[in-house]
């Protein structure tokens, strides 16, 4: 209680004294030079109209397309044409609004931001920012609005009406931005410790401008709603990023499947990357991959609670094995002219393993992890006559889209001859048979003529 009057008499000679300090719900104005808090209007313009946007919690901020605008309710004052009208506040569900100002007319918008997210618990450690205007914008591990945790003048007191930005405890990336302009006027990655508050200098020279002092409070705290405000007073407890990245197989075969799966809570922006090629933006998923070569997926997940970094590797295996055989590697071809008498064939067994792509030489294409092909008569090269004696070879080659590739070879000994076509000796044909009715005398005739040449032929050779 004697707490609570020291406090109550505090805010009261501050007030009677007339001082402006950057506490919430103070007398500084925080609206830009064409918004208009409260309910004054002015003439109207004809290339411009008015939106009233009223928030709850009455810390909340505006911004319009996507530029800081108004902390508070306020009367905005927009060009003619379509707006999107964005409202946050850390620890409640932005709101969006899509508007279309007409020139000259008036018109309101609510938004009634619902609380997200589980109370925070430590380990923790406290943010306190000096030496800014309090309307100042302070973001954390980014600077859209999803990572917007107030301003500095909800963090900036210990002594009264406490104001506190409570962290967890790790790297930290801070960024005070100016208020409308959005121009930086501090940014710098902190190392925050359990249970000590950090007091930022903003405008001191650089080796003075952080400093620890114990907060033997946070040692005492459990569990904190994420967003508080009262007099002169405010408690931002910011929740930490958590995620995790797993993929069902981390050695794999080319092409085969590999499930990876991924989630995150209190992430603002996540990315999952694959090989450094963008994979998904989701905050959780999954998706089946069918890597081509080892992969280092990686998920990265910030928050205004922090940055984090999850990686998981697929091996992929591109060696292919293949193997080719007979099921004879010895044959016969006798060949006799035009005539083969004798040819054998063979089959030929055949394996190929992480391989999507397999040819035998001079079989073709064969599909299937094993095999046998039908069966191969197989023929001399040589066609001339002699004998054989020939090798004959078969390849397998088998590839996979991974690069890898295999060939093996098989061999078949072919014996045996080509003859030409064996000669036919004609034998002498006998004399013709006289018919049984045919008359002897011309035959007789014959004779006779035959004899008389010769005798003359003996005579003539006598009278030489």
């Amino acid at each position: 209680m004697k707490v609570q009057i020291i406090r109550a008499l505090a805010i009261s000679l501050l007030a009677l004294a007339g001082t402006n300090l950057s506490l919430p719900g103070n007398a500084q104005s925080n609206t830009p030079p064409d918004s208009t808090s409260g309910n004054a209007q002015s003439d109207a313009h004809p290339d411009t109209g008015r939106i009233r946007v009223n928030v709850s919690p009455e810390e909340a901020y505006i911004w319009v397309d996507d530029k800081a605008t108004s902390h508070r309710s306020s009367t905005l004052k927009l060009p003619v044409g379509p707006h999107k009208i964005m409202v946050y506040n850390y620890g409640y569900k932005p709101e969006r609004f899509d508007v279309n100002v007409v020139a000259g007319e008036h018109s309101d918008i609510t938004a009634n931001l619902k609380p997200a997210g589980e109370p925070v618990s430590g380990p923790w450690g406290r943010i306190q920012i000096e030496r800014v205007r309090g309307n100042a914008l302070v973001f954390l591990n980014g600077t859209t609005p999803e990572f917007f945790v107030g301003h500095v003048d909800e963090m900036n007191n210990h002594i009264y009406g406490d104001q506190a930005l409570i962290v967890p405890v790790g790297k930290q990336q801070v960024h005070v931005l100016e208020n409308k302009t959005e121009k930086e006027i501090w940014a710098g990655t902190v190392e925050v410790k359990e249970n000590q508050r950090l007091i930022i200098y903003a405008t001191y020279p650089p080796n003075e401008q952080l400093v620890y002092k114990n907060w033997p409070e946070g040692a005492n705290l459990s569990h904190l709603k994420r967003f508080e405000a009262g007099t002169a007073s405010a408690t931002i407890a910011v929740a930490p990023v958590k995620s995790k990245l797993a993929v069902d197989h981390p050695d794999v075969k080319c092409n085969e499947p590999v499930k990876v799966s991924w989630d995150s809570t209190d992430a603002a922006h996540t990315i999952i990357k694959a090989n450094d090629a963008p994979l998904a933006y989701a905050v959780a998923g999954a998706v089946e991959q069918r890597p081509l070569q080892t992969t280092k997926y990686e998920f990265h997940a910030a928050g205004p609670g922090g940055i984090v970094n999850s990686e998981a590797t697929v091996n992929v295996d591109n060696t292919v094995k293949a193997s080719l055989s007979p099921t004879n590697s010895e044959q016969r071809y006798v060949k006799v002219g035009d005539k083969v008498q004798e040819q054998g064939s063979t089959e030929l067994k055949w394996t190929a393993s992480n391989a999507d792509s397999v040819e035998i030489d001079p079989v073709g294409t064969v599909t299937g992890a094993d095999g046998t092909t039908p069966a191969i008569q197989v023929t001399p090269e040589k066609n001339s006559p002699g004998p054989i004696d020939e090798t004959h070879t078969y390849k397998i080659t088998a590839t996979n889209i991974c690069g890898g590739s295999a060939t093996n070879v098989a061999t078949v000994h072919l014996t045996g001859s080509i003859e030409p076509e064996p000669q036919v000796v004609a034998a002498a044909e006998p004399p013709p048979e006289l018919p049984e009715t045919a008359s002897p005398l011309p035959l007789l005739g014959l004779t006779g003529l035959l004899f008389l040449g010769t005798a003359g032929l003996l005579k003539r050779r006598r009278m030489k």
